[in-house]
């Protein structure tokens, strides 16, 4: 890991977590996001849920027959288009990603109709146009500045002239205050045990939202192996979004709350996502 992805780690800490970095601990391991155990974890989590995945696929066009997903992770949408007969091309710069994408396809039996590309998303140029782009996994928030430009310019130069374009964030709120929660889940690695604590603080007035994780694994004979990560994200109002995509080439059609959320009782960083529906102009 560079100095400089550990620096965008450090950064991205708050609260407990950046005071577990602060102690440097033996034995813990700072990742990128993504990668790693940490990164395993991650893929495992989102993966056993498809719903949002039904969403995209019930809302992509009948006639549609190609399918650019980028930032597919673990390839859950991916592999969703691969059963429902579409030719899919699915990339993302993460090796471990890409892996785990490849063997759930080879589970579904859909190997055979996935392009796996392992390459930076805002480099991308395939030369070639698709009736559908997805970026699923609220992956276009975590592109910023000229990052997020030189995304959103390989979208328009892939989508075909009246193509569908499908993505999701946690539009920001009027009013919305700033929040900060931690969840703890159990883990189980074969005859390691151990924890990760999940936690997210959403600053929506500085449009900005962290999510860190931090493990800790202990094997048979005691022994305490340390994982921690961290990321920013993007939070934008729907309009400011629909905006941008308008400087795009890309006008938004329709949106919509996430069908299968679950609302909570008080505020919560853990914001309800929007799936918008976008297309690209004659």
């Amino acid at each position: 890991m560079s100095d400089t992805s550990k620096n965008d780690v450090a950064e991205s800490l708050f609260g407990a977590f950046a005071g577990i970095h602060a102690l440097s601990l033996p034995r813990t391991t700072v990742s990128p996001p993504f990668e790693g155990l940490l990164g395993a974890f991650y893929t495992k989590l989102v993966t056993q849920s498809g719903q949002d995945s039904e969403w995209f696929v019930r809302h992509a066009p009948r006639t549609a027959e190609t399918v650019l997903d980028l930032c597919c992770g673990g390839g859950r949408t991916a592999v969703a288009f691969a059963r429902s007969g579409r030719r899919v091309t699915a990339v993302d710069r993460s090796a471990l990603q890409i892996a785990a994408a490849g063997k759930h396809a080879a589970e579904e039996g859909v190997a055979g109709q996935v392009e796996w590309l392992t390459t930076d998303v805002t480099g991308l140029d395939l030369g070639r146009t698709f009736d559908l782009i997805v970026i699923a996994g609220l992956s276009l928030t975590l592109f910023e500045e000229d990052a997020r430009a030189a995304f959103l310019d390989v979208v328009r130069r892939h989508l075909a002239p009246g193509g569908r374009l499908l993505l999701d964030h946690t539009p920001a709120l009027l009013d919305e205050p700033s929040t900060e929660q931690a969840l703890t889940l159990p883990v189980s690695l074969g005859d390691r045990h151990g924890f990760v604590l999940l936690g997210a603080q959403r600053i929506p007035a500085e449009g900005r939202q962290f999510t860190n994780m931090y493990a800790e694994i202990v094997d048979s004979e005691g022994g305490t192996e340390r994982h921690l990560t961290g990321f920013r994200f993007r939070v934008d109002s729907s309009n400011d979004l629909a905006l941008e995509l308008t400087n795009y080439g890309l006008v938004v059609r329709d949106s919509h709350p996430d069908p299968h959320a679950v609302s909570s009782p008080g505020p919560t960083p853990f914001a309800l996502r929007e799936l918008v529906v976008a297309e690209a102009s004659a």
